[in-house]
């Protein structure tokens, strides 16, 4: 026993002195060596685009690069328009009301398969190795007490930051004691717009923001822009632009990663209540106890699960957010839970959103003037709020972590004759919870003693529970934390966008690749630069989240015009800015910080395990993927694969060839060196014959023997077997010393041979010779199982298993100016022209002195 262990011992000592012992740097510089990814690139497509490369042809927003703002957009209602109009022809001829078969959410509910309502990725989770599993239980679960499951999400991290506005009515649904509550919303039941309303209207007395109420999902951030722009028919005619109500069959317009689209809808709407029957048996011969059912519980607005209007048969909210959340658009209903409201109102304007923390503004004055106009026609701005901080009581009614709209701002006298400037603003809710929270509390609240009857007169206003009221403009201030500004755009505004895709290094710092713009008039520039909206492919956007920045500079000045800065928490799609310029080019150079979030399966994971088991939802979400990628700048990686094999095919049949003619010729050299050494042989062979037969003293003449050659058998019988040096045994070694050196000696310089290093050269003679790369061979000779010790611990080994950093990221570039000679192309940053830019915040090379 102690000579196996011994024996054992001597092994594994043998085994570790194979290995040369790293340094410090060593190991440092090989961890990097293995940080990066060999193989950068990121899935541009998730099927081959020959499947679908008649829809994806349109997708290309490169060309023209430069246009009006509102090209786009009419290209897209005109589209819309002629589809509407196609369908209700087809529904005449064949007397059936518009189903949507690509958004069918009747057939998808009775069918129970739900993939209108939830993401790709519910229903699959990882398991403990980092694959995916379906998990599909449909199982009524008991919650735990709501304080501990409260601090499950707060110690989780999803609300320790400003990351996203959390809807916290639907998170205490979730986390109630209502043990029949189930973790995933299912409607009661499906039904077209006629059999719930008794008498439908698209709209009542115009749209109006008041109008509006938040149903059961989590979208109280689009919800609030949607109520910010609603007052505003200018924009609300651009958004729905077509509708046959008869048919059944609504379209709109939404924009979507610098470009509008068209979508078409049709009347089906999801229900609270399931219908009558369905939940338990019961006796109805004469149907009565089902029509009291249907009256009370599946008719009017409120009978609706999700938006729902004021009005008991208003039906444009519903209508709309279904079609934000169809397929063509982002997928499901499930894919608007949670966001930021400045965002909402980019996609339903084609605006750019900027945000603004509430008790930074600099010149307050400029801000309201902007706000005072933002409810009129043709305003160029729009504003909504958040009140984003966790775990703060609610004392002053305003619930955090949650939006709010603006719906009018103004400025009035009051009775001592002192200007007064009030701000009206809306909870999506439409209404307080059951503790009376979601409204403000302080002054000039509904009921507060600042109302005056001078005061209600003026402003012409009610009290009521719908979820609005008026407030101060310096209590907005100091009670709300962000505020969502959005600058919108007319015909007066020219766009110019450019796509591209850029590997996104670990060291933060300015990109190489940047954007050139050429301003050919002096005036106000807007410039944003934005990533791809994850959320239309939600579940297939990979593992890593970035952060945006940029730097505006002239090309013949090192000093920065425009720095964009990201707020701390918050990671939003784009950041802008607005500047006036001068005539000339410009340089807009991107930073760009990624994070890397291991706890998202990757792209391959979720397209191998959906393939099988979602098969219909991955071929709508990876199609919309696909979509988004086509733009012109984007790195195709599918065509990259297909070109590389072809290169790899033609490398190889060159390669073949280029051996078959090489081989050929060795082969012919081989004959000819083989018939050299068999005549120098006879020769030889003749020549040492003769001089032996002259040291026997046979007696010949020399010419003659030359000229007719030995006598045969001569040579063999007359030479001893102890001939001296140079007789037959020394031929015959010089013969196989011949046959045996190799054939580039003839061609070799003869004193390469004593330079050269032999293979056998021992490790002093070559550690003798070593250069400066120490380094690199330290870590080129150290195994993966000894980088240092402790190296077989499971913790270095559940390393190893991380995927390399391989963050791409896709940007693209808009800049919007009031004339026609504006651009955008792409370029790449100097080497040296690094040293003007300005140091880059936390940077570990900056001198702490």
């Amino acid at each position: 026993m102690a000579k196996s262990t011994k024996s054992s011992t001597k092994a594994s000592d043998e085994k570790k002195s194979k290995h040369k012992a790293l340094s410090p740097q060593a190991v440092v510089t090989k961890f990097w060596g293995k940080f990066n990814s060999k193989a950068p690139g990121k899935v541009t497509s998730i099927f081959p685009r020959s499947l679908h490369r008649s829809i994806l042809a349109n997708a290309d927003s490169s060309a023209p690069k430069s246009r009006n703002a509102a090209q786009s957009y009419e290209a897209a209602a005109q589209q819309c328009k002629d589809r509407v109009r196609a369908i209700v022809r087809e529904c005449e001829r064949t007397n059936a009301k518009f189903s949507d078969p690509e958004f069918d959410i009747e057939l998808d509910f009775r069918r129970s398969i739900h993939n209108c309502l939830f993401g790709l990725l519910t229903g699959l989770t990882l398991e403990g190795d980092g694959h995916l599993k379906m998990n599909f239980s449909n199982e009524r679960t008991n919650t735990q007490a709501p304080e501990r499951s409260l601090d499950f999400f707060k110690n989780s991290g999803i609300l320790s930051s400003h990351n996203v506005e959390v809807d916290i009515w639907n998170l205490w649904k979730v986390v109630s004691k209502n043990n029949s509550s189930d973790s995933r919303y299912v409607p009661g039941s499906v039904h077209r717009i006629p059999w719930i309303f008794e008498s439908p209207q698209f709209t009542i007395g115009g749209y109006s923001g008041s109008d509006i109420k938040q149903g059961h999902l989590g979208n109280c951030w689009w919800v609030a822009a949607l109520a910010t722009i609603a007052h505003r028919q200018d924009l609300m005619k651009k958004i729905c632009v077509e509708r046959n109500e008869e048919c059944g069959v609504y379209g709109f317009v939404f924009f979507r990663d610098g470009e509008w689209i068209s979508t078409v809808v049709d009347d089906n709407l999801y229900l609270k209540e399931k219908d009558y029957g369905q939940t338990h048996e019961t006796y109805d011969a004469t149907g009565e106890h089902e029509r009291r059912h249907r009256r009370e519980k599946q008719t009017g607005s409120d009978a609706l699960a999700f938006a729902q209007c004021e009005d008991a048969n208003e039906t444009w909210f519903p209508l709309l957010e279904k079609a934000a959340q169809f397929a063509k658009v982002h997928g499901d209903y499930e894919a608007l839970d949670g966001g930021f409201s400045g965002l909402a109102v980019e996609d339903l304007t084609g605006g750019v959103a900027t945000i603004m923390p509430a008790n930074s503004v600099l010149h307050k004055d400029r801000l309201w003037r902007e706000m005072l106009v933002s409810d009129t026609e043709d305003a160029e701005f729009v504003f909504s709020l958040s009140a984003s901080r966790l775990w703060t009581d609610c004392n002053n009614g305003i619930i955090q972590c949650h939006a709010y709209s603006v719906l009018k701002a103004t400025e009035v006298e009051d009775e001592k004759g002192d200007k007064v400037r009030l701000v009206k603003i809306r909870n999506p809710w439409g209404s307080r919870d059951y503790k009376g929270r979601g409204a403000w509390h302080g002054p000039w609240s509904d009921g507060s003693k600042e109302w005056t009857s001078h005061m209600i007169q003026k402003l012409r206003y009610r009290f009521g529970d719908d979820g609005s009221w008026w407030m101060s403009y310096n209590d907005m201030l100091d009670n709300f934390v962000w505020i969502h500004r959005t600058r919108v755009f007319d015909k007066r505004w020219t766009v110019a966008q450019q796509w591209t895709s850029v590997n996104v290094p670990w060291l933060v710092g300015y990109l190489k690749k940047k954007f050139i713009v050429e301003v050919k008039e002096e005036g106000i520039v807007v410039i944003a630069l934005s990533q791809l909206d994850k959320r239309y492919f939600e579940g297939l956007e990979g593992q890593y989240k970035f952060v945006l920045q940029f730097l505006l500079k002239s090309v013949n000045d090192t000093t920065p015009i425009c720095q964009t800065r990201p707020i701390p928490g918050i990671s939003p799609r784009s950041t802008s800015c607005e500047v006036e310029l001068e005539p000339g080019t410009y340089e807009v150079i991107p930073k760009i910080v990624a994070q890397h979030e291991e706890y998202r399966p990757t792209v391959q994971k979720v397209v191998k395990i959906a393939a099988d088991k979602k098969p219909r939802k991955l071929q709508q979400i990876g199609l919309l993927h696909d979509l988004a990628h086509a733009k012109g700048g984007i790195r195709d990686e599918d065509e990259a694969i297909r070109k590389k094999r072809e290169n790899d095919k033609k490398e190889k049949l060159e390669s073949s060839r280029k051996l078959e003619i090489t081989q050929k010729e060795e082969r012919e050299k081989a004959d000819a060196r083989r018939k050299i050494d068999e005549a120098l042989v006879l020769k030889k062979t003749e020549y040492y014959s003769c001089m032996s037969a002259k040291a026997k003293g046979v007696e010949s003449n020399d010419d003659a023997i030359l000229k007719k050659g030995p006598v045969e058998g001569q040579a063999k019988s007359e030479s001893p077997a102890g001939s001296e040096k140079g007789s037959w045994e020394e031929v015959k070694e010089n013969k196989e010393a011949e046959t045996r050196r190799p054939s580039q000696d003839s061609v070799e310089p003869s004193g390469e041979s004593e330079t050269k290093q032999s293979p056998e050269s021992k490790p002093e003679e070559k550690a003798n010779g070593s250069d400066s790369s120490d380094i690199e061979s330290e870590c080129e000779s150290g195994s993966d199982d000894d980088d240092e010790p402790g190296s077989n611990d499971s913790s270095v080994r559940e390393q190893r298993k991380k995927e390399p950093w391989n963050p791409v990221c896709v940007i693209g570039l808009r800049v919007y100016a009031q004339h026609a000679g504006i651009s955008v192309r792409l370029a790449k940053r100097k080497a040296d022209a690094a040293a003007g830019l300005p140091p880059i915040e936390d940077d570990p090379t900056k001198s702490t002195s």
